[in-house]
This record gives structure tokens, sequence and C-alpha cells, in this order.
């Protein structure tokens, strides 16, 4: 799930969706996602006071962040690999997306009540800066059997 810090920012971004644009394969070894997200916002006509969030696929088998329905808060993130997480064990999972953010703001990764209820699996390490553009992965624990 995405939230964000201030309220103002949380009430635009339930009325808006989420922008994902396809990556070349050249741009996916591209290791500086700084000047990518500079190029797309330069592309896009966005400004330093631009509330949006963008979201790039790093992978092209990747899955861009999709909401359940229009009444939810968040977004739902996937797995872009097959992890095992054992009983009493953590696990970092790449979603293979990276994220810009707006300014002053933060994304939040949260446990779904599905994931937590039914298999007993929480996140942890859960806050992404805004000024971190590296690839968003999640720390998923098993408190499960």
């Amino acid at each position: 799930m995405i939230t964000f810090n201030s309220k103002q920012c949380m009430m635009w971004c339930l009325n808006s969706s989420h922008i994902a644009s396809a990556v070349s394969e050249e741009e996916v070894q591209e290791v500086n996602l700084i000047t990518r997200f500079s190029n797309l916002q330069a592309k896009t006509g966005k400004t330093a006071n631009d509330q949006s969030v963008t979201v790039k696929k790093l992978s092209a088998a990747t899955r861009v962040p999709t909401k359940g329905s229009t009444q939810v808060a968040g977004h739902h993130l996937y797995a872009d690999e097959l992890a095992k997480v054992p009983r009493s064990v953590r696990a970092i999972v790449a979603t293979g997306i990276g994220i810009g953010l707006p300014h002053n703001t933060y994304g939040r990764i949260a446990p779904r009540a599905s994931l937590a209820g039914k298999h007993q699996l929480i996140t942890n390490a859960g806050v992404i800066d805004a000024y971190y553009t590296g690839q968003v992965k999640v720390v998923l624990v098993n408190l499960g059997d």
C-alpha cells in the first residue's frame, strides 16, 4: 500500500490514479533512477509542486501497483521474484519498480488484511522516503506455520 504524510496529499492521491510507464531494455540497466525520473518529469511537464506519484517498471515482466477499487486508500504491490518465507524467517522481496514520490511525502508499505490474517505474513521496514529512487523491496516476516 502507498500512503502519504499529509491529508491534502492523501485526498489528492485518492482521487487520481498512479502513472506507470514502460521502460526500454537499455533503461532497465541504468542505475541512476534520479536521472530517469527527471527525464520522465521533463517529458510529462511535471513541476516541483506536482503531487503525483511516478511508478517506473524496471523490467518488462514487472507488474505495476494496482488499486483493488476506487474506495481503497492504497495500491497492491506485486513480487517481481519467487520467494519462500519459512516460519519465523524474514525475506526481502523485490517488486521490480522504482517510485518517484512528491516532495515532503513518503510511501508506506503495510500488510494487507488478507495476507496478514490468512497467511500470517507481515511487513517490516515499510517507509519509502521521497528521496529514495532505488528499487522498492518489501521485507516479509512469516509468523505462521
